[in-house]
């Protein structure tokens, strides 16, 4: 069955007041970019499974080799002279610009796995936008005071008309500016005219990653756009999580908005860290009664305003850092009314960061050591490298909104599983997985012996003249590279049963367990792990469980490049999903040459046929397959991945 739960659970209609907060005019316009935004989304969707197919060649079967189509390019194309261009989100991938085929055959319609895929996959996205816009349009604003402080004819004007305070004649619009108090929202003028981008971005990299959507809002004051990016923050986590959908959204309307995306980052960090100091007052004892009685009359709750703000510790950790306080453009009853039943619950907030009493993490990890031999989160944090703990234990200042989740695909003698990732930054909770350190370790062993070898050496220069693609084409392999396979051959096959295994652990305890709580969690590996999280989203597409992913960087993945299957794979990513791929990684062809090479290797070629896939093409591997753990950082900066997330 298809995730139906978070996406279309729209809590009780509560309509929140930000009169004197923000203007009717901002409001509407709110409203109307929201709706745009999540129809380009919806769009998006459609558009990955209306990918224009690659065409056939003349003389090749409906059955395609996809490692054929790589030899052909490859042919075509002097790699060496022409580094290929860079592919960022919401662009068409190459399959969209190919030349027509030599010999035009009628394409094979969508396959009807395919087809249920995609029906299922759009109907959550309109359960989700649903309940999101409905909750937009539950803010109101009144245009009482806004008539007289809008229109600028003098405060003697109580007569005035209302209904129309927004315009502010032939010179323009008059938009609303920051509250101050009593007297109102003062105005400031803007062009009129239709809705539209600026013409010099702020943040290029975001804009270029998430395109502008036209609007009437991004002219305003710079603290008028952070409040409104403020707003619906609140907004998304007044549905009761911050899926990979929400995270997509405010990531677009920051960009809609021409805000950097540090504004937004450091937004979510602040609200983390309030949330999270909020639900860790809630004893388990509370907790765990409250999810018993599960009645609305018998919600514990608590409240940003009034009388009973000054003695609730739960309030003060939200107030504390700037939700509702003096100077954050919000009151505290706005924050409250905006946060929705979140500022009630404790459940839902301790949720949130998976703070579930009735799910210990100790038995989840105890449940997982039953399939595998060693699997276990290691969180990098501010204080150093730590196992994972009970959420409770974390300490606030370490939450975030998000999360990522990084894997190592070996790991070499001396170095520690969370060597290569380092270089993260502190705008998500990064968690290092930790699996089958012995296969591993042993694969790690074994590549640095082949690697080192002379029989490497001689069979590489004779690989790169005649195209790895033409060897695994041929099964046409140099001979001193055939009598070292027995060192790595081993090693490699144990490891790839142990990452599809790891992979379908890691899919649970996103989807059933949900160790991260109620966030969405960001997917990067590399070598072995890239084939570990390549089980995971198709475990996750084949349970149809869409809104939990929000982006994924896979380099040197041991995985088909079949359209089909990086269709499936992307239908489950919200945000960006991102191929690093490489034809000068000769030992990956080698190593995969028993496996489907019919279906291609994603971690030799680029993947085509699948719009919304990007293709990162790493251009230098001084030492071969095993450079990516040293490379793994400057990949993700290369593809601007979460771009101001490094240290």
């Amino acid at each position: 069955m298809p995730r139906g739960g978070r996406g279309g659970n729209a809590p009780p209609r509560r309509m929140v007041d930000l009169t004197g907060i923000i203007s009717s005019t901002e409001r509407s316009d709110l409203i109307i970019l929201v709706t745009a935004i999540t129809e380009k989304m919806y769009r998006d969707i459609n558009g990955l499974f209306d990918s224009p197919p690659i065409p056939y060649m003349e003389g090749e079967g409906r059955d395609r080799n996809w490692l054929a189509l790589a030899l052909r390019e490859q042919q075509s194309s002097d790699k060496e002279n022409a580094v290929p261009p860079k592919t960022f989100a919401n662009r068409p991938v190459g399959s969209a610009v190919r030349k027509p085929s030599l010999h035009e055959e009628e394409d094979d319609e969508t396959p009807p796995q395919l087809q249920e895929l995609r029906r299922e996959a759009v109907a959550f996205f309109r359960k989700w936008q649903s309940s999101l816009l409905q909750r937009v349009k539950e803010l109101a604003v009144t245009t009482v005071e806004e008539d007289v402080a809008s229109r600028g004819r003098g405060r003697g004007s109580r007569g005035a008309p209302r209904g129309r305070a927004e315009r502010g004649g032939r010179g323009g619009r008059v938009r609303g500016g920051r509250p101050n108090g009593r007297g109102g929202i003062p105005t400031t003028v803007v062009p009129n005219g239709l809705p539209r981008t600026p013409s010099e971005h702020v943040d290029p990299i975001l804009v270029r990653l998430y395109p502008a959507i036209p609007n009437n809002l991004w002219p305003l004051p710079f603290e008028r756009r952070k409040l409104l990016l403020h707003i619906m923050l609140l907004v998304v986590l007044s549905l009761h999580d911050y899926n990979a959908n929400a995270r997509l959204l405010l990531v677009n309307l920051t960009s809609s908005l021409n805000l950097p995306i540090k504004i937004h980052n450091q937004d979510e960090v602040r609200i983390a860290k309030g949330l999270a100091a909020a639900a860790i007052e809630i004893s388990p004892e509370k907790a765990a009664a409250q999810k018993e009685e599960n009645k609305l009359t018998k919600r514990w709750k608590f409240s940003l305003g009034g009388a009973s703000m000054g003695g609730n510790g739960l309030a003060r950790a939200l107030v504390g850092v700037g939700v509702g306080s003096e100077g954050s453009g919000l009151t505290t009853s706005a924050a409250a009314g905006l946060l929705g039943i979140m500022s009630e619950n404790g459940l839902l907030m301790g949720s949130l960061f998976g703070m579930n009493p009735a799910k210990p993490v100790e038995k989840m990890v105890e449940g997982f050591l039953r399939e595998v031999q060693d699997f276990s989160f290691l969180s990098i944090t501010e204080t150093g490298d730590a196992g994972y703990m009970d959420p409770r234990q974390s300490l606030p200042r370490e939450r975030r909104l998000r999360i990522v989740i990084a894997l190592g695909g070996f790991m070499l003698k001396g170095d520690a599983v969370t060597t290569p990732w380092s270089s993260l930054g502190r705008q998500a909770e990064v968690y290092v997985l930790q699996w089958e350190l012995a296969a591993v370790a042993s694969l790690g062993n074994a590549l640095e012996t082949v690697i080192g070898s002379g029989a490497w050496l001689a069979a590489r220069e004779q690989i790169q003249k005649d195209s790895i693609f033409h060897c695994l084409l041929n099964s046409k392999w140099p001979e001193p590279l055939l009598k070292i396979s027995k060192i790595i051959d081993n090693p490699w096959s144990v490891g790839m049963v142990r990452a599809e295994k790891v992979g379908t652990i890691l899919a649970d305890a996103i989807m059933r367990h949900k160790f991260h709580g109620e966030r969405a969690v960001s997917l990067v590996g590399y070598s072995l792990a890239a084939r570990a999280i390549y089980a995971c989203l198709m475990v996750l597409a084949e349970r149809r469980q869409f809104g939990l992913v929000d982006s994924v960087v896979m380099m040197g993945t041991p995985a088909p490049s079949d359209s089909k299957v990086w269709i499936t794979l992307k239908s489950v990513v919200s945000g960006r999903l991102i191929n690093a791929y490489t034809e000068q990684d000769y030992l990956l062809g080698f190593l995969y040459r028993t496996s489907n090479t019919h279906s291609g290797i994603a971690g030799l070629q680029e993947i085509q046929g699948a719009g919304g896939v990007e293709n990162h093409h790493v251009k230098h591997l001084p030492n071969g397959h095993l450079s990516y753990q040293n490379l793994a950082a400057q990949i993700l900066k290369d593809v601007r991945w979460e771009h101001d997330s490094f240290t």
